[in-house]
């Protein structure tokens, strides 16, 4: 037939080549492509906590890979090729731990994960709870308390001259006339002892009596 005769050509042999050679490249990358999907691996876990997970998102390296929790807080995380990850759950209103998931290149399928805080193996599928289910960012500002007042070391110095104030009058009536008297010079010298013009008066009534000894 004509199909027969035609395909015995060196032109149809050319033709055939050509097309196998086209196709050749397009059939390895396919076949690439294929081998490194079967290579992928699928992360697995599960976030314990009491309250919705509407609005937590679970990510590698900072949004490399992402998975949104379920209900009850299963996530899947497909198609990692192998390799080294942190896994982070963004949430507002718990704080938790960062997993670290180490992806094999030799075994399909084996996989390591690790917590970054205490290094403790998790197994899969991973289970994590939060560290800090409601964690306050602002210290609560405290009402009135009398006791702070008292602590104060100004209120202190106020309560012990207030307490001298009244204790004094009633010691110094009920010491002896010679006891008064010697705690009034002690006083006065005391007085003296920090007014400037009492210290020049006793220094020039030193220097005059030195020279009358003269």
């Amino acid at each position: 037939s004509l199909m027969t005769a035609w395909a015995r050509t060196p032109f149809a042999h050319r033709v055939l080549a050509a097309v196998l050679l086209a196709a050749r490249p397009h059939a390895c990358t396919v076949a690439a492509a294929a081998a490194n999907e079967q290579q992928r691996s699928i992360v697995e876990g599960r976030l314990i906590a009491d309250g919705s997970l509407q609005e937590v998102r679970v990510v590698l390296n900072r949004g490399e890979y992402s998975a949104i929790p379920r209900q009850d807080g299963s996530f899947v995380i497909h198609s990692l090729p192998p390799g080294g990850y942190h896994l982070e759950v963004y949430d507002t209103r718990r704080t938790w731990p960062t997993v670290r998931v180490d992806v094999s290149a030799k075994t399909l399928g084996k996989m390591r994960a690790l917590m970054t805080h205490n290094r403790l193996p998790l197994p899969f599928p991973v289970e994590i709870k939060p560290l800090v289910a409601n964690p306050i960012f602002f210290e609560k500002r405290e009402g009135f308390k009398i006791s702070a007042i008292l602590m104060n070391p100004m209120a202190l110095m106020m309560g012990v001259t207030l307490i001298i104030m009244l204790v004094m009058p009633k010691m110094m009536a009920n010491m002896d006339p010679e006891q008064l008297k010697e705690m009034q010079q002690m006083q006065g010298g005391l007085a003296d002892m920090l007014n400037p013009e009492k210290l020049k008066e006793k220094q020039q009534q030193l220097e005059n009596r030195a020279k009358s000894r003269e």
